[in-house]
């Protein structure tokens, strides 16, 4: 290789492949007939920043050389020290300049000390303090600065600060960055913290203390209105027998005034043939479908004397954990979801409103691991409009359960996020409860435990109780507001009907205004969700096919839609398609039901439509009835979530400090959305027909 290639010379030099002579310009640059031959000194300046790397100075500000370097006339393989010239001087003219620095620290400056910093921005005041000084100092700095002001040669080619004048950036390509030292101090002033109790946030602000702006009408879902017993389903033998098989029976269940569960063989009888106690340890189960029948399911729960043992376990490692061991009282069932509901609904509150037992708590319990469960869960119930899913009507409702394995009666205490003791807490440091939410809510309609201490309750709205050691009980519950704006997603159906042919098509997307939907780390999924599509009973055969193993239903899935026969004289299939989960007609709920696992799907964006569509053609159109069901019910959870963000603050139990604390939160969501009704064409019922005319098919 020819060594002579590699000599710059000051006379013809290259960079960047740009050739360039004593003009010192790039071909890039943009120039004028006028000013030819011609080079402002800021452009010489950064030019020669390419021969001399920037130094910088206490404060991180780069500067240039005081003394211009001649290395550009040098070899470029030349690395021999040039002795007549310093590699940098401490004696520059910006260093040891007595005038102040233009640019302050906000964590150093003085003025900042005696200011009270803002819980949401803590340089808010800083800035607001200085926002006249900053715009004066600008304006004093832009005639001032070493860069702008004329000054003597001297010092500007001595010193060089980061900022330069607008006319140097003028190309796009500087090496530095230009703008005035103003901006950096504009861009500390909009930062902003996001404050979740704003108006204008998706949450909604802090509730007030004054308790008289209490609604007027307060929302009651259908299941809570009382009612004088209802039809069940027993099982019949009630214990299994392998010489004998079992089957549903019905019966009429009753709750009497003296805490009895009482069974009759039918309606209008006065004597039960089975009565069974309730007391403190019962527990109900969860909500559970079991086959009825051929076609059929039942909705059942069972009764369950609960007690809890203290067992240790060895693999894979020592742990003492406490189990249940049930005892099941009774199992009963029902097809009507409705009476279903209402009846877990009086049951619960039968058994939640029981003293505790006072034998059971008399025996003392020794345990060799102590803890305390404590389970938050929201209900959430309302009536949402159709098209825009505006909140129509709402109620929220808190419980908050308790589980303790201690030894004795020790106290306990538990403070919630309660607006009427904001700023008022006084609680021990290893008390305290990590939590996520700064919202401070008004608990409305509080019920008490009969363990809970209600004076103190009342002075200093903290909950302080003995609890009964080993049982599962209610220990609060209240009625909040609803804390967002909007729910998890919104769901949009439209229903068609044009003669004998009906169309059901619905639009599901996520909320982007949901608080735990706009941050992908903190996004809480709704799990097992079900929207169900009310369907008169006569259309039930429509969605049934004979197989080898007896009728079934037919099932849409992702990708796989359901045929419900051949093509009818509009050209159209009628079928049933999903583009998530899983749908298909369940007796049970005598309705279409399209279940989610989860929401947001993992594989989709959050934004994504998913939609759902369903097409009949009834062999008449006096199979339409005369009145559609105009909402759909839609039901889902949301783990570690909460509907109120009713928070447990602190949990303290007098003379322990080191046991175990658990708290757990879950939602639980069921509300209505209307439906967009289409009709077309179609005779309301048969009694409108005139005599003498045919109705048109």
């Amino acid at each position: 290789m020819n060594m002579d290639t590699l000599n710059w010379t000051a006379n013809s030099s290259r960079t960047n492949g740009q050739l360039y002579g004593s003009s010192t310009r790039f071909a890039s640059w943009v120039t004028f007939e006028d000013d030819d031959g011609h080079i402002s000194e800021a452009s010489s300046m950064k030019l020669d920043n390419l021969y001399n790397p920037p130094f910088q100075d206490a404060n991180r500000n780069l500067i240039i050389s005081p003394v211009r370097s001649q290395s550009a006339d040098r070899h470029i393989l030349d690395l021999t020290p040039d002795s007549t010239q310093p590699v940098f001087a401490l004696d520059s003219p910006l260093l040891n300049s007595s005038t102040p620095y233009s640019k302050k620290n906000p964590f150093l400056d003085e003025e900042i000390s005696n200011v009270q910093p803002s819980p949401i921005n803590p340089f808010s005041a800083y800035f607001s303090q200085t926002e006249q000084k900053s715009s004066d100092n600008l304006h004093s700095h832009s005639l001032s600065s070493p860069v702008f002001d004329p000054q003597p040669d001297d010092i500007k080619r001595e010193s060089l600060l980061l900022f330069s004048s607008d006319s140097d950036s003028a190309g796009g390509h500087d090496i530095f960055p230009s703008g005035p030292p103003g901006d950096d101090l504009d861009q500390l002033r909009k930062m902003q913290i996001s404050d979740p109790d704003q108006i204008e946030s998706v949450a909604l602000p802090d509730d007030t203390v004054d308790t008289g702006d209490e609604e007027e009408t307060l929302y009651e879902p259908p299941h809570m209105a009382p009612q004088n017993g209802w039809p069940m389903l027993l099982r019949i033998p009630e214990k299994k027998n392998i010489m004998s098989s079992r089957h549903w029976g019905p019966i009429f269940v009753r709750l009497s005034d003296a805490n009895q569960l009482q069974l009759f063989y039918e309606k209008g009888l006065e004597k039960p043939f089975k009565e069974i106690q309730l007391n403190a340890q019962l527990e109900v189960s969860e909500h559970k479908l079991q086959n009825y029948e051929e076609n059929g399911r039942v909705h059942t729960l069972s009764l369950d004397l609960v007690v809890y043992k203290e067992k240790r376990k060895i693999q894979p490692k020592v742990t003492v954990v406490h189990i249940p061991v049930k005892e099941q009282l009774v199992k009963l069932g029902t097809i009507d979801y409705q009476d279903f509901l209402s009846f877990r609904y009086t049951l619960q509150e039968k058994l939640h409103g029981l003293s505790v037992d006072a034998d059971a708590v008399s025996s003392p319990v020794s345990y060799s691991e102590e803890e305390v469960q404590v389970e938050v869960t929201d209900s959430f119930y309302g009536v949402l409009s159709k098209g825009d899913n505006r909140i129509l009507e709402q109620l929220v409702t808190t419980q908050v359960n308790v589980l303790t394995f201690l030894t004795g009666s020790p106290i306990c205490r538990i403070g919630l996020n309660d607006i009427q003791v904001k700023g008022k807490e006084v609680v021990s440091r290893h008390d305290i409860i990590p939590n996520t939410t700064t919202r401070w809510i008004r608990l409305r309609d509080c019920r008490l435990h009969d363990c809970v201490d209600q004076t103190e309750f009342d002075e200093s709205r903290v909950i302080a109780f003995e609890p009964p050691v080993g049982q599962r009980f209610e220990l609060l519950r209240f009625r909040t507001a609803f804390a967002e704006k909007m729910l998890p997603f919104t769901l949009r159906t439209v229903a068609s009907v044009r003669g004998a042919e009906v169309e059901f098509q619905s639009w599901l997307v996520m909320s982007t205004g949901f608080s735990s939907n706009r941050d992908p780390l903190t996004l809480i999924p709704c799990e097992n969700v079900a929207v169900r599509y009310p369907i008169p009973d006569i259309w039930a055969k429509n969605f049934r096919r004979e197989s080898v193993t007896g009728e079934k239903s037919l099932k849409a899935r992702f990708n796989k839609g359901a045929s419900f026969g051949s093509v009818s004289s509009s050209g159209s299939e009628p079928a049933m398609r999903v583009t998530l989960g899983t749908a298909k007609y369940e007796q049970a709920f005598k309705s279409v039901v399209w279940r989610i696992s989860r929401l947001p799907d993992k594989n989709s964006a959050l934004g994504h439509p998913h939609t759902f569509f369903c097409r009949l053609e009834l062999g008449s159109d006096w199979e339409v009835p005369r009145k559609f069901q105009s909402q759909v019910e839609v039901e889902f959870e949301m783990p570690a979530a909460s509907a109120s963000k009713a928070t447990v603050r602190s949990l303290s139990v007098e003379g322990r400090t080191e046991l175990k604390k658990w708290i757990t939160y879950r939602a639980h969501y069921s509300y209505q959305v209307g439906i967009e009704l289409k009709k077309e064409g179609m005779v309301d019922s048969p009694e409108q027909e005139q005599p003498g005319q045919c109705s048109q098919q």
